[in-house]
């Protein structure tokens, strides 16, 4: 049994080393969950990302989205810099209260710096995605392509599909945080089927064959890679590619080329 053990461990790593992992969502300091893992440092970061297998990843700051996105997404640049493992990923508010720079100064701040990825939390941050307040927000990341991610239980599927129709170059990614997918696929899969720039992360994907209908039914192009990190473990995401029953080429695309190309399609 345990030389069966053995070799299934072997074959795992070999599969996920072929990969070349690129995640794209993980999270620096202490998140708001009930276990005990939070990444103090880069160095736990790459730590574990290198016990994983991991070879890159998105990173944002947990001060960012529990205390002020100003305050975070500084904290983050000076955390990553010099790290070409790590992209770094700012959490943004509409300009309305002014507690940051003008969206367009912002997002070119933000690519000056090699920040090619946006969240944002309009629930818990207590802002409208309504034109009236958001439009100057959106409009200057579809300007730029600057794909943003956007947490399901953040934002009502109406507005989400409002936001999708009306920027339609926009690539948005949509992140399911704590929240089951396969819970969301009525809303889902007629979102994917209208709007070509919606994107679903992979994380909390767990019913079965779910990527799979999902690659089979709309294509590998649609999926992003990614853990959740650190408050989900890396390796659940991770073998939802590895064992998955599409090609090689798909799982390529999810495992890393889809979040590539769309650093790729940033303007700078």
């Amino acid at each position: 049994m345990s030389n069966l053990v053995e070799q299934m461990e072997n074959e795992y790593k070999e599969k996920i080393h072929g990969l070349h992992f690129f995640d794209a969502n993980c999270c620096l300091g202490r998140v708001n969950n009930r276990g005990p893992v939070f990444m103090n440092s880069v160095d736990d970061l790459i730590g574990h990302m290198d016990r994983c297998g991991t070879e890159k990843a998105v990173v944002c700051h947990s001060l960012a989205r529990y205390s002020h996105p100003l305050f975070g997404n500084e904290k983050l640049l000076r955390e990553i810099a010099g790290n070409d493992r790590l992209t770094g990923c700012f959490i943004l508010l509409p300009e309305g209260t002014r507690e940051l720079d003008p969206p367009d100064e912002y997002i070119d701040y933000m690519i000056e710096k090699d920040v090619y990825f946006a969240k944002i939390f309009p629930d818990s941050q207590r802002f409208s995605v309504d034109e009236w307040s958001a439009s100057t927000l959106f409009g200057s990341l579809e300007q730029r392509r600057v794909p943003l991610f956007i947490r399901s239980r953040e934002i009502t599927w109406s507005d989400l599909y409002g936001i999708l129709t009306q920027y339609p170059a926009l690539p948005i990614i949509v992140e399911q945080g704590d929240a089951e997918t396969y819970r969301d696929l009525r809303y889902l899969y007629p979102l994917m089927e209208k709007c070509e720039n919606l994107y679903l992360e992979v994380h909390n994907s767990h019913l079965y064959l779910q990527v799979d209908d999902i690659v089979r039914r709309f294509g590998a192009k649609r999926m992003i890679f990614s853990t959740y990190y650190p408050v989900d473990d890396s390796q659940t995401s991770m073998m939802l590619i590895t064992h998955g029953s599409f090609d090689m080429k798909d799982k390529e695309m999810i495992a890393h080329g889809n979040l590539e190309k769309l650093i790729e399609g940033v303007r700078r």
